[in-house]
């Protein structure tokens, strides 16, 4: 069997195209972003998002090299074999399997070596990468099968292409993931599911009896060998559908509890930041951005005695936590910036007709965010999305070049027309 596994490793397709196999891999994994080098749960997604590509290459590429032998005459040879055609079979498959997951493998190995430096101790977290593998075997499995089936050079093996693109877009089963932000993981019951159900396909597809006229009908497959295959189906369906997220979503919540939260403060006068441990590269900036929200210089803006990330804090009213999107720490200052409104003035809910109050929430709130940024405002807005503020930001950007004074001044007068009826803003709730 090692001589037949050889053969089909130098015959396969996918070694004349490894090297674009592998390109493919690279130009995904950090043309798509770059923000997950150095967050290991996040290298892991940006490596398992690749399978994606990868994926229906691999499909088409297993419904050729499955539907080889017959092309070339030798369903006589395989059915006159000493050895179970299953055997051949699962040889083909597995020599499919290797280039694939060679692929993939490179891949994750890029994605570790690029995030050692920043993300400190921990690694690629398996549960991304085992999503990853098990799709990798469904698309290879789903290829062969049809392959073994409909052994067509071309027709067969575009379809299967096409096929998996168009399945990945629209079935309800979901083996990717987009983002792994800390806060969220995936279950190993989930992964357990999924890996379960590709092993269950493998077999259906090496093991599954040939359809009538694709090959010489003088042996029947053998009754255990269809006992086996219609198992594997079985498996397959019920897998699948257990395998299907009610919510569309694969990651769950992580709890807080499963780890010791890194925290550190700029001074020692300055609020304290908590961030989860993989976030351990962000906080540096975001104790800066404490820091100056804690020293605003303005009578009445009181910043609060620590910030901690999102999903550290939970509670029944929800989670206030700094948010850190696709690398932005912008949008962890906009939370930041909410704390420190809330923890000054409490909730504050003008009438609907008070344009100039509602106005002076959106001053102050901006002009925080921007505090904390301690950058010009269009570089600290730079790559996010501020839609329906545009007069906040004009009157913000002009007040953050004035003097000491003149904000102080511009921030007094802000504050007036918010607190000009005091039952507009009660204690905040949160505490």
């Amino acid at each position: 069997m090692l001589n037949v596994y050889r053969i089909e490793l130098r015959r396969s397709p996918l070694l004349t195209a490894f090297p674009v196999m592998i390109a493919v891999d690279l130009v995904v994994l950090f043309g798509r972003s770059r923000y997950w080098m150095g967050v290991w749960p996040e290298a892991s997604v940006a490596a398992q998002v690749v399978t994606m590509f990868l994926g229906p290459v691999l499909a088409g590429v297993s419904a050729w090299q499955a539907g080889r032998s017959s092309r070339s005459g030798m369903p006589e040879f395989l059915l006159g074999a000493a050895r179970p055609s299953w055997r051949i079979e699962a040889v083909r498959l597995a020599a499919t399997l290797t280039l694939g997951f060679l692929a993939y493998g490179i891949g994750c190995l890029t994605a570790a070596t690029v995030s050692f430096g920043d993300a400190g101790p921990g690694f690629l977290w398996p549960s991304y990468l085992l999503l990853g593998a098990a799709a990798l075997i469904i698309y290879a499995s789903v290829g062969h099968l049809a392959g073994r089936w409909w052994p067509s050079a071309g027709f067969t093996p575009i379809v299967c292409a096409l096929g998996s693109l168009i399945a990945l877009l629209v079935l309800p089963l979901k083996f990717d993931v987009l983002a792994g932000p800390p806060d969220t993981y995936v279950r190993p019951q989930t992964v357990a599911v999924r890996v379960l159900c590709a092993v269950a396909l493998a077999v259906l597809a090496v093991t599954a009896p040939p359809l009538k006229g694709r090959a010489v009908p003088r042996r029947k497959t053998p009754l255990h060998l269809r006992g086996v295959a219609a198992g594997a189906a079985a498996c397959s369906l019920v897998l699948m559908a257990l395998a299907a997220p009610k919510d569309g979503q694969l990651t769950v919540a992580r709890p807080s509890s499963a780890v010791t939260p890194l925290c550190d403060r700029a001074s020692q006068d300055a609020p304290r930041v908590c961030v989860w441990p993989e976030h351990r590269k962000y906080l540096p900036d975001l104790t800066r951005m404490a820091q100056r929200l804690g020293q605003t210089g303005q009578p009445g803006m009181k910043a609060p005695d620590a910030f901690y990330e999102f999903g550290l804090r939970r509670t029944k009213l929800g989670d206030r936590g700094l948010d850190i999107t696709e690398g932005h720490t912008r949008t962890a200052a906009i939370a930041m910036a909410h704390q420190v409104f809330t923890e000054s003035f409490g909730q504050c809910r003008p009438p609907h007709h008070e344009k100039r109050a509602w106005q002076a929430i959106d001053n102050l709130h901006l002009w925080l965010e921007y505090r904390s940024m301690g950058q010009d405002p269009a570089v600290a807005d730079r790559g996010l999305h501020m839609e329906g503020i545009s007069e906040a930001q004009r009157q913000v950007t002009t007040a953050v070049h004035m003097s000491s004074a003149e904000q102080q001044k511009w921030v007094a007068e802000e504050r007036s027309q918010l607190l000009r009826d005091t039952a507009w803003c009660t204690p905040d709730e949160w505490h």
